[in-house]
């Protein structure tokens, strides 16, 4: 009832926003992924500025809140979103957005999804309803999951049935373009090197181990795991969170860092090696050829309460562990499976790599310089 209640409102508020011109130059990025312009929006907003500058680009960025008054105080945040869905050419997200979703839009609005991820490792959507994980199918179709996309962008064409089940959408929806943090990875080492050394030089001629464990919505003793098992004498080990998750270091050799200060991509390039779960920075490894080791300590429970449309044991079996130890004894020997790692490029890239800004960028254009 309640649901219903505040799609009315947000309904006879954006009948109203609606009456207001469209400026046909505007185009709004919305995301609930961070507080701040990613990656993926930042590339996308260089390239429309290269090739015109009269377009008018406004992003909201902001994290729903884990407590009552931060989820209340984002209501206000959905009244910005409306304004500007309701005053754009385009609006480009990067996950579910409420008033994409459950809205009727001006027809010459076109909506973007461009998601969060470059593959669907992990199930989600309405492959996950009435799960552990998931939204119940009641909830879902109340807030009407995943509606009123004109087209997502997807990765490797291996993903595709997933990107279909993920948001009960047909193919001909999919670009499979990939992510322009793709572009990002493969355009910055110099860059990415420089940022991060210039701020830990004795790590320069150290052997770096990167890992970055997926958030899970239980808890889990696995990252301490291997923080208490790990040696600082071999090698240097950083280690990136989600918002919401905590760890307790107190040892020499590792250094946690904010994803605000490195982005993902920027952390690839100084790595040595990648320790990975269920998470889309396997594939974001792939791009620069990474060995990439899992560490599933948590498979059959992740499993169960989760799922995953690709699945590490399968996809690459000599390098998917449930404990530790294989995983330190494969670095220090440096004993890696390249083999495995080819094979995973492979089948689960996309196919033209380097160019996914451009493309994407040229799909924006083509709308907002359609005949107004």
């Amino acid at each position: 009832m309640i649901i219903k209640v505040f799609k009315l409102i947000l309904k006879t508020i954006y009948a109203i926003l609606k009456l207001f011109p469209t400026n046909n130059n505007k185009i709004v990025f919305i995301s609930r992924q961070t507080d701040y312009i990613h990656i993926d929006f930042e590339m996308i907003k260089k390239e429309i500025e290269k090739r015109d500058k009269n377009i008018e680009m406004v992003f909201l960025c902001k994290r729903i809140g884990k407590n009552l008054k931060d989820k209340l105080l984002y209501a206000f945040e959905i009244l910005r979103q409306m304004y500007h869905l309701a005053t754009s050419k385009m609006a480009i997200i990067d996950s579910y957005c409420i008033p994409v979703c459950i809205l009727k839009h001006k027809k010459t609005l076109k909506v973007l999804q461009i998601w969060h991820s470059i593959g669907k490792i992990k199930k989600s959507g309405y492959q996950t309803l009435d799960t552990i994980s998931g939204r119940s199918s009641k909830s879902a179709k109340l807030l009407c999951m995943h509606k009123n996309y004109d087209a997502i962008i997807a990765g490797g064409e291996a993903f595709d049935k997933f990107y279909e089940e993920g948001f009960n959408v047909k193919k001909d929806v999919l670009l499979n373009y990939g992510l322009p943090r793709i572009d990002y990875i493969l355009q910055n080492e110099e860059n990415a090197k420089k940022k991060f050394f210039t701020k830990y030089p004795e790590l320069k001629n150290k052997k770096i181990v990167y890992y970055a464990p997926t958030f899970r919505t239980y808890d889990v003793k696995g990252p301490q795991i291997l923080i208490n098992k790990y040696n600082p004498k071999d090698f240097a080990l950083i280690i990136t969170c989600h918002p919401n998750q905590k760890l307790e270091i107190n040892k020499e050799g590792i250094y946690l860092l904010s994803l605000k200060e490195f982005d993902v991509a920027d952390l690839l390039h100084v790595c040595d090696y990648i320790i990975a779960d269920y998470g889309s920075i396997s594939l974001e490894a792939a791009i620069l050829k990474k060995k990439t080791l899992y560490y599933l300590y948590d498979y059959e429970e992740y499993m169960t309460k989760n799922g995953l449309n690709l699945d590490p044991k399968k996809s690459m079996p000599t390098c998917s562990f449930e404990t530790i130890e294989p995983i330190f004894d494969i670095i220090n020997k440096d004993n890696y499976d390249i083999k495995a790692l080819e094979n995973f490029i492979k089948k689960y890239l996309p196919q033209k790599l380097g160019q996914s800004t451009k493309l994407i960028v040229d799909f924006i254009m083509n709308h907002v310089k359609e005949k107004r």
